[in-house]
């Protein structure tokens, strides 16, 4: 009984050592992955924003020799600015999270090698004795001097023990010291990235300085012809009235007509009920006139039948499908693909000030700067409603999407007809680009007749 309590008792220590290191292991590697997968962010969140700042400097570099591009320099060198600023903060993030690590290193060195100090004290004191005491001739006689076998057995195996020991505290020295080794390199590396983030830094923070001092140049150049800028914002702004009435009267004649080809949809639903129910009724009034000539009484079920007061109204609503599709677009809220594969908000929605001047904008959508000859792309599953043509903002595609419409306008050309049903990301036609050589899309989102914000619509970059 004893003796199974014992293996047992062995056999569940055995178990749970087993399951502990397992789970020291997987702690191990899922930290070890989770670093790796944070740094890999890290990089690519970094890598996505010098691309997106080169792009800024590509279009600033469109714009230079135009006289009448300051506004579209102004728009890229504040978007450039707000990248570098994102950058900078990266860095400074990166290179608090190597400092935090580099002490936590240094901290860490600082045992270890306390620890090898003592550890070769230890074996030190160990040779020591040995070596005044535990010589060949004293071993042997610690050995023979024992009372019985038995006991010289033990004094045996506790020498072998000892040099056992022994040799398990030197292996420890030279593991400790090879573990301080690797702290060391792994310190010296990690200073080493420290230093080039800072020297990246350093770099990032006169880029801004001078793009800064570029766009006050701007806005100072903006202030000297201002009257001018705003006569021509007036004048753009008008034809943009003018295509948003054109708009809102495309919504609406859509959102009518959907609404008629419902009631149209109800009314014939409501005739079929109601010609069903006159023959189920006729049908019951013949059984009933059948009873009673064979002088029988007539069914109750006729009589119901005959006495139901049959309504049949007309409910307006919906077709599942169209419900299906305004809840997937609303469903789709903030990760809507953009209308182009590259570019930046040039423009946003609603009113504003040109920062530094007195000149007033109003936007019905977003403006997204982009490349020369850009795809536009539908941004989800609709039918195309409307293609319209204006003389300030070219070609524009209205697309439906149940409740929810999508507009695109600065559009060089058009590749879909009305009534055409469009896939998401398929290519709708190709971005206009000016005299000035600013490519930009104009991007709507509508709700019936209210206009809504599409940054809050397209997916976050």
């Amino acid at each position: 009984m004893s003796l199974s309590f014992q293996q047992t008792h062995r056999s569940g220590k055995s178990n749970l050592l087993k399951y502990g290191l397992t789970f020291l292991f997987l702690f191990v590697v899922f930290f070890s992955v989770s670093a790796q997968d944070k740094k890999a962010t890290l990089e690519a969140k970094k890598k996505k924003l010098l691309e997106e700042i080169e792009f800024t400097q590509k279009v600033l570099t469109k714009t230079k020799a135009s006289k009448d591009a300051t506004m579209a320099d102004l728009q890229a060198l504040t978007k450039q600015i707000e990248l570098r600023q994102k950058l900078i903060r990266e860095v400074e993030g990166e290179i608090g999270t190597y400092t935090e690590k580099i002490n936590q290193n240094v901290d860490s060195l600082k045992k270890k090698e306390a620890q090898l100090s003592k550890l070769k004290g230890e074996y030190a004191d160990a040779i020591v004795r040995i070596y005044k005491s535990q010589r060949f001739t004293d071993k042997l006689l610690f050995v023979v001097n024992a009372n019985s076998f038995s006991e010289a057995l033990r004094r045996v195996n506790y020498l072998r023990k000892y040099a056992t020991f022994r040799q398990q505290q030197a292996s420890q020295i030279i593991e400790k010291k090879s573990d301080i080794s690797g702290q060391i390199a792994s310190i010296d590396a990690k200073k080493k990235t420290k230093e080039q983030l800072l020297s990246g830094q350093v770099k990032e923070k006169v880029q801004l300085s001078k793009t800064v001092t570029q766009k006050n140049v701007v806005v100072q150049s903006l202030k000297q012809k201002e009257k001018e800028l705003q006569t021509k914002i007036t004048k753009k702004q008008s034809e943009a009235a003018k295509l948003d009435a054109q708009i809102e009267a495309i919504i609406k004649k859509e959102i009518e007509l959907a609404r008629l080809a419902e009631e149209k949809k109800q009314k014939e639903a409501a005739a079929k009920l109601a010609a069903a129910e006159a023959a189920k009724k006729k049908a019951a009034e013949e059984a009933i006139k059948k009873a009673k000539d064979a002088g029988k009484e007539p069914a109750k079920a006729d009589i119901e039948t005959v006495n139901k007061k049959v309504e049949t109204p007309v409910k307006l609503g919906n077709t599942p499908e169209y419900d299906q599709l305004s809840s997937n677009f609303y469903g789709n809220k903030g990760k809507l693909p953009w209308p182009v594969e590259k570019g930046f908000i040039s423009k946003g929605f609603g009113p504003y000030v040109v920062p530094g001047t007195t000149i007033k904008m109003e936007n019905n959508g977003i403006d997204i700067r982009t490349d020369e000859n850009s795809s536009v792309r539908c941004a989800f599953e609709g039918k195309v409603v409307g293609i319209l043509n204006n003389p300030t903002f070219k070609n524009a595609v209205i697309i439906s999407h149940g409740e929810y419409f999508t507009v695109y306008s600065k559009l060089a050309s058009v590749n879909v007809s009305k009534g055409q049903k469009i896939s998401t990301k398929q290519v709708i036609g190709a971005a206009y680009t000016d005299e000035d050589n600013i490519t930009e899309v104009h991007l709507e989102v509508w709700k019936g007749a209210a206009k809504l914000n599409p940054a809050d619509w397209i997916y976050k970059k």
